[in-house]
């Protein structure tokens, strides 16, 4: 990891891109209880085009979608992802701004647990023709 110290405000930020791109950023806070977990992606409301995965085109799709998906990402087979948050002790919420969504949980417990549940989550999306129609 990579360490830089902010002396003027006495912080300490590590940061690590991982194999496969994703950029992690560790900032510690001495003296506070609560463990904040943050997965943001570089795709927000002014965006409406992307690149599939396993593709080269780009394909363009509806305004909104970046939206749209925050919401549909809390959705799992095995029920809604806020409710496992909360079972384990944790908060989460979402935000979409202009060019990024992001997903994020604050908890005092299971620090662990929620941050697998956090990357599980964002990276394993679950959609179906059923779940898709009653969004719209």
């Amino acid at each position: 990891m990579i360490k830089k110290d902010y002396a003027q405000i006495k912080e300490t930020l590590y940061t690590e891109t991982l194999a496969n791109g994703l950029k992690v950023y560790l900032l510690p806070k001495n003296d506070f209880q609560k463990t904040y977990g943050l997965f943001t992606t570089d795709y927000g409301s002014i965006d409406n085009t992307f690149v599939p995965i396993g593709q080269e085109e780009m394909i363009e799709v509806p305004d909104g979608i970046a939206h749209f998906l925050e919401h549909k990402m809390f959705e799992k087979e095995d029920g809604d992802v806020f409710q496992k948050f909360g079972q384990q002790g944790a908060s989460a919420n979402a935000f979409t701004s202009f060019t990024k969504t992001s997903y994020l949980f604050s908890t005092t417990d299971q620090v662990t647990q929620n941050l697998e549940t956090l990357l599980d989550f964002v990276q394993s999306p679950y959609f179906t023709k059923e779940t898709d129609r009653k969004s719209t």
